[in-house]
């Protein structure tokens, strides 16, 4: 479910009434800071300084004729049709790729796939996590061969547990010239895996918050209590100072979203 802020909101079907009650406020934090942290990083602000992406790789040594052999930065077909480079799938280097499509470092936004997964999920009863969930086009995105089932014929394996199974053998489906065919959809990659391939080759933690979003996390937390103990006691309650706030747009959002409760 996408809520106002254009985050996927996810329980689990483990959740039960009470659980989703009393995760309303962690859920609502986790929420705005999505939103916050994806406005950042997409405008180019990361937590931490990206490191660029690689340059052209050192020739590859032949094991068998001794010579050096180049080393390209290659795209699938789909994906480079998608990017409307169709037919470039062959690159010097992974800088090279994302300099000519336009890629600004750090932000990880090439099809905007990933960023579209974007999600806020329970973790179990005990809070709310913030995770690129679902699956899309990506580099490695190819057409899987279609397979079908050899008639009559079986193969012997072994369980995980060891026991003797029989399963169906599979051959590759042919068209009548002969060719392999090929599903129509390329295979999507997980944003999970993708976001784990950003942090490696950029050393980018693209969902890091900084210290201030830290900082505004716990001062509206400690705000709309402050809001609850003045209203049952009639006590008066003191506005948290601009430097006490953090990060003070997160700040707001917090606020707003935790009162939208």
């Amino acid at each position: 479910m996408l809520d106002g802020l254009g985050v996927h909101v996810h329980f689990t079907k483990s959740a039960t009434v009470d659980v989703k009650r009393r995760l309303a406020v962690s859920m609502a934090v986790a929420r705005a800071t999505a939103f916050h942290i994806r406005r950042r990083v997409l405008g180019g602000d990361t937590a931490t300084a990206p490191r660029p992406y690689h340059g052209p790789f050192p020739p590859i040594i032949s094991k068998r004729s001794g010579r050096p052999r180049k080393h390209f930065y290659n795209i699938s077909p789909a994906y480079a049709a998608r990017l409307g480079i169709e037919g470039h799938t062959r690159w010097a280097s992974s800088a090279a790729f994302h300099r000519h499509v336009g890629v600004r470092p750090g932000t990880a936004h090439v099809t905007g796939g990933m960023w579209k997964g974007l999600q806020v999920r329970n973790y179990g009863s005990e809070g709310a996590l913030i995770e690129f969930a679902r699956s899309s086009l990506g580099a490695e995105s190819v057409q899987s061969v279609i397979r079908k089932h050899v008639k009559g014929q079986y193969q012997l394996t072994r369980s995980k547990r060891g026991k003797l199974q029989a399963k169906r053998v599979l051959e590759v489906s042919r068209d009548k010239e002969g060719k392999a065919k090929y599903k129509e959809k390329p295979k999507k990659v997980l944003n999970s895996a993708k976001a784990g391939r950003v942090f490696k080759s950029t050393k980018i933690g693209l969902l890091q918050p900084t210290p201030a979003e830290t900082s505004a996390q716990l001062a509206a937390v400690a705000d709309v209590s402050g809001v609850m103990v003045a209203a049952t006691f009639g006590s008066d309650r003191e506005e948290p100072g601009p430097g006490l706030q953090g990060d003070r747009r997160l700040f707001a959002l917090i606020r707003r979203e935790i009162g939208r409760q």
